[in-house]
Formats: structure tokens, sequence, C-alpha cells
């Protein structure tokens, strides 16, 4: 599987229409069902309430797209097994986020989560030499692995309190990614990183 860089920039494009679509619905519904986030605590910044399930919209616009990229250029069961050593981890911890989100959970159950689906990923990404890495002992690198995901699961979290803070860091950040591993050939995580890009842009415009 290898793509060209108009066929990333078709892919962003495609998500970022996508996600946009979707966003205002999943708003609606947002308010139907009354998933509101009221500014009673006092880390909220904004000062009217505003819907839930945008990371909802988001989700949906990166897993979609990833997968049906896969099915369209290779669905060898190879490629969507390796597409799913991130998105299934990807998809529980955004279903932890949406609980905590609609019912609140305490920080140990999160972060307990969170390194246990870390620990998942990171070992099965390191033990079949699937991402490249950094020391020669498997213990070391699956170690600082699950630090690195909880670490940056829990830093893009901090941003969450900023009206398009999340979103927005995490549409810059990977874009720049993805143009390291589009230089670098890295098909899986340029691919990952321009939908992951395309979905938080299509979402931030709607985050007024």
């Amino acid at each position: 599987m290898n793509f060209s860089l108009l066929q990333y920039s078709l892919l962003g494009s495609v998500t970022f229409v996508f996600v946009g679509l979707i966003t205002p619905l999943m708003r609606k519904f947002a308010i139907r069902i009354n998933a509101i986030d009221a500014p009673i605590a006092a880390h909220k910044t904004h000062k009217a309430p505003v819907p839930y399930l945008g990371g909802v919209a988001i989700s949906i616009g990166i897993v979609a797209a990833s997968y049906g990229s896969v099915v369209i250029n290779d669905s060898s069961r190879d490629n969507l097994i390796l597409a799913s050593y991130v998105l299934v981890p990807a998809i529980l911890m955004s279903a932890m986020g949406l609980i905590d989100d609609l019912r609140g959970l305490e920080p140990w159950p999160r972060l307990i989560v969170q390194t246990v689906t870390a620990a998942v990923v990171a070992g099965t990404l390191v033990l079949t030499d699937t991402m490249g890495v950094a020391f020669q002992n498997s213990t070391i690198n699956i170690l600082v692995s699950i630090l690195w995901i909880v670490g940056v699961c829990n830093s893009i979290n901090f941003f969450d309190n900023l009206d398009g803070g999340a979103a927005g860091t995490v549409a810059v950040i990977t874009f720049f990614i993805f143009l390291i591993a589009f230089d670098r050939g890295q098909v899986l995580v340029s691919a990952l990183a321009i939908v992951t890009a395309g979905a938080t842009t299509g979402f931030l415009i709607w985050n007024r």
C-alpha cells in the first residue's frame, strides 16, 4: 500500500468535509438527549452551555476514513489488522472519554484504562516490529511507549478547557506529523495523521 501526496491530500479533504457535515448533526442529537456541558465547574471557561458529542464526530470521521482508505487501496488482512492495532484502542479511549463527559469519572479509573490500553498497543507494535524503537531492550521500548501514549492523552485533555484548544492543538500537531512521516515514507502514520488533521479541522469550523 502506497499513497501519493495527491491521495493523502484527497484523504484529508474528504475527512474534513465528512466531519464538517456530521458535526452539526451530532450537535442537534446532543441537544435532543440533553448531553450538555454546563459551565458549573471552576475550570470551565465558557459562559453558556455547550453540547457534547463533537468528539464523537471526530472519532467517526477518523475511523471511517482510515478503514475506508485501507479497503479502497489494499484490503488485505495484514493491512486491516495493522490499522486495527491503532484504531480499536482509539475507539475504546474515545468511548471512555464520552462516558467521562456524560457521567463523570474519577481520575484513577481513567488512568487505569489509559494505561492498560496503551500497554496493549505498545506491546503489540513493539513485539511485532511494527513501529520504530529507540532502545535495544523490548521492555524499555514498551514502557517508554506506554508513558508517551498516556502522557499525550492527558496533555491534550488539558487543552480541552479552552474553546477549540484540544482540537486546534491536535490539528496543528498531526499536520506536521504527516509532513514528517510522508517525507520518511511511513504510510500508516502519514494516513492516520492526515485523517486526524482533516477530522479535527472539520470539527473546528463549528467550534465557535
